[in-house]
């Protein structure tokens, strides 16, 4: 830069970015998003998300010893492969006894029919509760206390 005329001098040979055509523009931001750092993995294929959507779950909120509304929740569990999506589909019954159980000792605990239900504790409680080499995580789809 001149700093007598604030002008910009050009470079010898280098064109700027504003007068290139717009599709050599586009390949080189292409190329530089798909450059992977030497001994990155290659890994060619990514296997789709693996959802077993469970039905949803109905439990009670009790509050000093009455029964104030419910808690309703709708989530799925994500498998990382087939073949797991396959043994959680066999585990359904045993999976869902863990979820209302689950359910029902957090509703106890932190579930009021006059506040919001805190969905990242519940997907944490449930997540841990159901935790293995199955289950890669749990998704919560919907969520309410009503009285």
């Amino acid at each position: 830069m001149d700093r007598a005329g604030d002008e910009m001098r050009p470079v010898a040979g280098v064109r700027p970015i504003a007068t290139m055509p717009l599709k050599l523009v586009l390949l080189l931001s292409l190329i530089a998003g798909i450059a992977e750092p030497a001994g990155a993995s290659t890994e060619t294929a990514h296997e789709p998300p693996q959802i077993l959507a469970m039905k949803p779950l109905v439990v009670p909120i009790v509050s000093s010893d009455r029964l104030d509304g419910a808690l309703r929740v709708t989530f799925a569990l994500t498998a990382p492969n087939e073949a797991a999506l396959a043994r959680l589909t066999q585990r359904l019954p045993e999976l869902r006894a863990i979820s209302v159980g689950e359910a029902i000792e957090f509703s106890r605990l932190h579930v009021s029919t006059q506040m919001p239900v805190d969905a990242a504790r519940l997907r944490h409680a449930l997540t841990t509760a159901l935790h293995d080499s199955d289950v890669a995580s749990v998704l919560i789809t919907e969520v309410s206390a009503t009285a």
